[in-house]
């Protein structure tokens, strides 16, 4: 899975050196993620994502229209992580309640339709959905 983070970077007149800044990292980093040296991490991606005004979704390029496991496995762990965050759970709790209560599989299987709501909408939906199971 490829990143759009050059084309939002010049896209928004921002240069490597003061998009690192802005979000707590290093140039370097800013770098090896645009030529693709290194993998976006959850906590960054996030950061740049919010940097620029965008979802998360629009900080990757799925190749050729098809998603691979890893792709749908990346989108599942940012809605458990951002779910997560707006219960006030660990990632860890929020993937166990998703299992317990089946929606983890129809998450993941309904990633082709899912995933180009975002991720934050899914968690939305999905905190909604667990606090009336918890109740």
């Amino acid at each position: 899975m490829k990143n759009r983070l050059k084309e939002l970077r010049h896209k928004h007149g921002v240069s490597q050196a003061a998009l690192a800044e802005a979000v707590g990292t290093s140039r370097r980093t800013v770098f090896a993620i645009e030529v693709e040296n290194k993998d976006l991490h959850v906590s960054l991606a996030r950061k740049l994502a919010s940097h620029f005004g965008c979802g998360m979704d629009d900080m990757f390029i799925f190749e050729d229209g098809g998603h691979t496991a890893a792709d749908k496995a990346m989108w599942y762990a940012y809605v458990v992580s951002y779910t997560a965050e707006l219960l006030g759970e660990t990632m860890y709790d929020t993937a166990k309640m998703l299992e317990h209560s089946g929606l983890a599989a129809s998450i993941i299987e309904g990633y082709d339709v899912w995933h180009t709501q975002g991720y934050e909408y899914m968690a939305e939906m999905l905190t909604d959905e667990l606090s009336e199971l918890q109740e």
